[in-house]
């Protein structure tokens, strides 16, 4: 892989646009019905849990998975995203380091 091609995705992935779906990775334990999971993902503010259905996320290992989310504003230290569901410590409205999303989270498979 050249370094250009490197560099170039990168790039890619440190963008992101009001509007645009995103995953965000989380852990994820089975909840209270058979379509609906508990996952915990990171933010500004701390860990954050809540119930989400299974459309809403993608399990890609025991106990770990991506939660769908919305790109709600683009700032310079942080990314605001909505994600649906029903969290403990939020309406849905998440504030993720631009760091830590720039390394972790990834467009959402259409």
């Amino acid at each position: 892989m050249s370094s250009e091609f490197h560099t170039e995705r990168e790039n890619t992935v440190a963008r992101f646009a009001p509007g645009q779906r995103v995953q965000i990775p989380c852990k994820v334990q089975q909840g209270p019905f058979p379509s609906e999971f508990l996952v915990t993902f990171e933010t500004v503010e701390g860990p954050v849990s809540g119930f989400v259905r299974e459309q809403d996320f993608r399990r890609v290992g025991e106990g770990s998975g991506y939660i769908f989310a919305t790109v709600e504003e683009v700032g310079e230290d942080t990314l605001s995203v909505m994600v649906r569901g029903s969290f403990f410590r939020t309406t849905g409205l998440a504030h993720l380091s631009r760091d830590w999303a720039n390394s972790h989270v990834e467009a959402a498979p259409a």
